[in-house]
Order: C-alpha cells, then sequence, then structure tokens
C-alpha cells in the first residue's frame, strides 16, 4: 500500500494501497488496492487514474502487459473488519517457499512462490532502513492460484478487480498484531510488473512492521504515507514525477487545503490516489525538514489504541513536542511544497 525495496524505476503499473484503521478489536484488515494503474515507458512515472492518456509500455517478455489508467477509479474497500474475525484457515494444498526473511505459501507454481519470497526479503530489508523499533523481521505472503482460492481465504465476497493483496491477522490484549499474513490477488496482482509487485508488497511489509511493534493506530495520512515512504525511498524518479497526478490537481486549484482525513482514503467519496501521494509528500517533508529518526518518533508518539480522534489528539501533541511545530504551521509549509512542486 500501500507500500518497498530497492527498485531503480517506480512500478509500471503502479499500485495505491488502503489500510483499515482499526483501533481495538481482534483482527486487523489491511488492503492493497491497485487504484492507479499507469503505464510506463523507460522514464514514465506513476500517474493518477485521471491521467489516462499515457500509451502503454512495451510487453516485457514474462511479464503481464499493464493496463491503461481508468478515470475514476474507485475500488471497494472495507473500512474495518467484523468483530471477531475468524483465525486465518490454512490455504488447502499449498507447497511452502522460505526465503532469507519470508515464508510464502500458494498453490501457484514454485518458481513464482520463490520469486515472491525474493520480493519479500527485500521488503523486509527495506523496512528495517526505515524502522528501527523491535518487530519479527519477517513476513509470511499467501499466493493463491486464483481468485475462489483468495476469497475464501479473505472471506471476500464484493467485487476485488482493485484490490492487489489484503494483510490480515489477529491482534492481542494491547491491540498490536501477532501474526500478519499478507494474501495476494492472483487476479490483481498479474496485471503489475514485477516493480509493482515489489512496490505492494513493501508497502504492505511496512504495515505488518510497524503493527506488530506498536499497538493501536496513527492517523491514516501517517500510516499511509510512511509505508508509501518506504516503498517510494528506492526509486531514481523525483518527487515531482512520482506526484505528477497530484500536482495536475494542484495547478488547476483542486490540490488539497489541509493534511488528509480518513474520508479521503474512502474509495465511495471519490478519487484515492490524490490523498495516497499527499499523505506520502507529507510525510517527506517531516523526513526532509526534521529527519527519518524525527519521524519515527513522531510516527511513535501519534499512535494510539484508541479511537480516530484520540489520535489526531496525540499527533496534534506530536507535532509540539516531536517537531516542535503545530498542525497548522507544518500544513501551511506543506501546501508551500506542493504548490512549488507544481509550478
Amino acid at each position: 500500500m500501500p507500500s518497498t525495496e530497492s527498485v531503480t524505476r517506480m512500478p509500471c503499473g503502479g499500485s495505491r494501497v488502503r489500510s483499515a484503521s482499526v483501533h481495538g478489536g481482534v483482527a486487523l484488515t489491511l488492503s492493497a488496492v491497485v487504484a492507479v494503474l499507469a503505464a510506463c515507458g523507460t522514464g514514465g512515472a506513476p500517474e493518477s487514474a485521471t491521467s489516462a492518456s499515457v500509451a502503454p509500455p512495451a510487453q516485457t517478455p514474462g511479464v503481464p502487459e499493464s493496463p491503461r489508467p481508468a478515470p475514476n477509479v474507485s475500488p471497494s474497500v472495507s473500512a474495518s473488519p467484523p468483530a471477531g474475525a475468524p483465525t486465518a484457515k490454512p490455504l488447502p494444498g499449498a507447497r511452502t517457499v522460505t526465503g532469507r526473511a519470508s515464508s510464502v505459501s500458494g498453490t501457484t507454481d514454485e518458481a513464482t512462490l520463490t520469486a515472491y519470497a525474493a520480493m519479500a526479503d527485500r521488503a523486509v530489508a527495506a523496512v528495517e532502513q526505515h524502522w528501527t523499533r523491535d518487530w519479527p523481521g519477517r513476513v509470511t505472503l499467501v499466493a493463491p492460484a486464483d481468485l475462489t482460492q483468495f476469497r475464501e481465504q479473505t472471506g471476500r465476497a464484493d467485487d476485488v478487480s482493485q484490490v492487489a493483496a489484503i494483510t490480515d491477522g489477529p491482534l492481542d490484549a494491547e491491540g498490536r498484531a501477532t501474526a500478519d499474513r499478507v494474501v495476494l490477488n492472483p487476479e490483481a496482482f498479474a496485471r503489475l510488473t514485477p516493480e509493482g509487485r515489489q512496490f505492494v508488497i513493501t508497502h504492505e511489509s511496512t504495515h505488518v512492521a510497524l503493527r506488530s511493534s506498536l499497538p493501536g493506530a496513527a492517523p491514516l495520512w501517517l500510516v499511509e504515507g510512511f509505508a508509501d515512504h518506504v516503498g517510494y525511498a528506492g526509486s531514481s524518479r523525483s518527487r515531482a514525477e512520482l506526484a505528477a497526478g497530484l500536482l495536475e490537481k494542484v495547478r488547476a486549484g483542486q490540490g488539497p487545503t489541509r493534511l488528509p482525513t480518513q474520508g479521503d482514503f474512502d474509495p465511495s467519496q471519490g478519487e484515492i490516489a490524490p490523498a495516497y501521494l499527499a499523505s506520502w509528500l507529507a510525510v517527506d517533508l517531516i523526513v526532509r525538514r526534521y529527519g527519518e529518526a524525527a519521524l519515527q518518533r513522531f510516527y511513535v508518539a501519534s499512535t494510539v489504541n484508541a479511537s480516530p480522534a484520540q489520535a489526531d489528539t496525540a499527533m496534534d501533541a506530536a507535532f509540539r513536542e516531536v517537531l516542535g511545530t503545530t498542525r497548522a504551521e507544518f500544513t501551511t509549509q506543506w501546501l508551500a511544497e506542493l504548490r512549488r512542486l507544481a509550478g
């Protein structure tokens, strides 16, 4: 989610990742949603779902072609798991491939499972460069061979054509995830290039790491922006290129006026890709002004096992106590940065 590894270019057929904000309960569900399916060539960068004029890339041998982006993509994602979600059941007939820091079980072919394990190993290495708190340092992937198995594993009966992966797992009494797994949607995942798949796995691995080491949740813009920060860290593309879709809106006078709220990530309310890019650029600004260590402290201080409103209150205190500013002052600086990049 979204998010990634050491990639030299961003995903062709890029993905956006959406996470449920869960405070309490017995299960955690995160969904990697393909809300941006931008094509790219030798120098292309991911674009907003509204940028539908980009030509599809040349087909890479053995890699499914990335579809052209469609306007107003609005994938369906539940905001939170049902209370008392059942414990994950094993995937019948699955074989398992073990990597250095990963375990991949699936009913697809062994070569694919091995490739996913390598991606998960790279994802864990990327996460550990940006998150220094203790966590298990391993990621578990489930790779069903078909959509029916994916639905059986995740309990999803709705339209999951835009959902690349779902992360779920039980929470302990303090609200900390204890046994997360990332379930890959074989149909949506097949539409991504290798870079796109790596981005999804790294983004989701970031969520796994943070939720296993911290109880509760931070405000959603910070959760998603942090995961994208890790995902984009290996890219050689500029911020302006990566955030092209959002910056188009800023130039048109339709950019954000405040930090994204939970409703901005709700696909039923409209296009969600700009909220992810806006969140990432906010986190990126924190890193450039205050450093990676300060970002981690800010994230920890903003995380509570309580309501989203209480997380917002904790975040306001973190702006003052960790960054020495206020939400209003930071928002002004961030909006100025968006206008500068757009200009």
